[in-house]
């Protein structure tokens, strides 16, 4: 098996093991042809280093008897094989750019989505996220839009990246890179190129010095950069005066904002759709006799759908009003109102049912009163006409004797 060091877009360290991803264009948006095959892609490729190489030094440094402590220092000093194997791939898979060759370094930025904190390293023609874990690097053409969002604890703001093909690490891929940043914490960053330099590569609007709030200055910088346009919450207001209301996709919780022309959802998973892309807005559990303090959008596209679940009743009107105002179909849920119907009429067949029960026992109970009193009644009839019947004859019994 051959592998082109070209197609290799990035490589990494994970313990034991050197990762490289490999470049996946061609599945892109624009490939057709490759969904309607049944090929396979080699995305990622992973080399296992064994770590006893450096054990079986030192033991054997004991065993001789020879004093180890100033030779650990050295050796510790010294990279390990697995360190100057992925040094020789960055270098001849040419992108081995270190902090060093970047136009702008901003350290300990804080993301959500990875989780973690990185370093961005601003390079001419892409930006390289690199943690003490795991590190990528993303082509500035391939980002396509930003979101700039407060978060409801007025503490907290999420810039969001919307990238145009995902990047992997390890098992998950990401479309998204969420940030968040303290509101009031600045930064002053200053670029390593002078003007005369951020002319020659084209940078003309960027300035040589940034001060104020680090998520001002992290979006700005991108948005120059990429010429996209950073997105703010404006159109929607909560009843506590915020721009999103907290839900739940699955078992996360997180935050909507509705937008002006999209909604996004953060943090994990990030979510984000167009209002022309959806068919129509079903609310769920709005019912009267829903005792629930909860209701859930589902929203509907042509051929699948995404549930926000858990959301306070008291922001139906709220978000009713956003969805009749962006003209998006509004539904209640059908199988909700068949059901109130049917346990409406239920309900009024057990009314009906128990009336004409009732109805049934009062017959029945008048009819065996009356069979009651007609026995009593006969009874008593027979014993007075003997009775009389005796005392009839006694009477000609004594006509006769007479």
């Amino acid at each position: 098996m051959r592998l082109p060091l070209k197609k290799v877009v990035n490589s990494s360290t994970q313990k034991n093991d050197i990762v490289l991803q490999l470049n996946t264009d061609d599945c892109g948006e624009k490939q057709v042809n490759y969904y309607l095959s049944s090929d396979d892609m080699l995305c990622e490729v992973r080399f296992f280093i064994p770590p006893g190489e450096n054990k079986q030094k030192v033991e054997k440094k004991k065993k001789e008897g020879e004093q180890i402590d100033e030779d650990d220092d050295e050796e510790d000093s010294q990279p390990t094989y697995q360190q100057t194997l992925q040094a020789e791939i960055l270098n001849k898979a040419k992108i081995g750019q270190t902090s060093a060759d970047s136009i702008l370094t901003i350290p300990d930025v804080p993301l959500v989505v990875p989780r973690g904190k990185y370093t961005m390293d601003f390079f001419r023609k892409d930006i390289r996220f690199h943690g003490n874990t795991y590190q990528f690097t993303y082509d500035y053409k391939g980002i396509i839009r930003f979101f700039l969002l407060p978060m409801p604890d007025e503490i907290n703001v999420s810039f969001v990246i919307g990238l145009e093909n995902p990047f992997k690490q390890g098992q998950t891929a990401y479309n998204y890179i969420v940030m968040q940043f303290k509101r009031d914490f600045e930064q002053d960053i200053k670029l390593k190129y002078n003007r005369q330099k951020l002319e020659e590569i084209g940078w003309k609007e960027i300035k040589e010095e940034y001060k104020g709030p680090l998520f001002n200055t992290v979006s700005e910088v991108l948005s120059t950069i990429t010429g996209t346009k950073v997105t703010v919450p404006t159109s929607f207001k909560s009843k506590n005066g915020l721009n999103c209301i907290r839900c739940s996709v699955g078992p996360h919780s997180g935050h909507l904002f509705p937008l002006e022309k999209s909604l996004i959802y953060i943090s994990k998973p990030v979510f984000f759709a167009k209002h022309e892309d959806i068919k129509e807005i079903v609310l769920q559990r709005i019912g009267q006799n829903n005792q629930n303090k909860f209701f859930d959008i589902r929203i509907n596209y042509k051929n699948s759908h995404q549930l926000f679940s858990a959301i306070e009743k008291d922001e139906l009107d709220n978000i009713t009003q956003y969805f009749q105002q962006k003209k998006i179909t509004i539904k209640k849920n059908l199988e909700e109102a068949h059901q109130q119907l049917q346990e409406s009429d239920d309900d009024e067949v057990d009314d009906d049912d128990s009336r004409q029960q009732d109805r049934n026992r009062r017959v029945q109970d008048n009819l065996d009163s009356e069979e009651d009193d007609d026995d009593f009644q006969v009874g008593d009839g027979q014993d007075d006409d003997s009775d009389d019947e005796e005392g009839s004859d006694e009477v000609s019994g004594q006509q006769k004797r007479k």
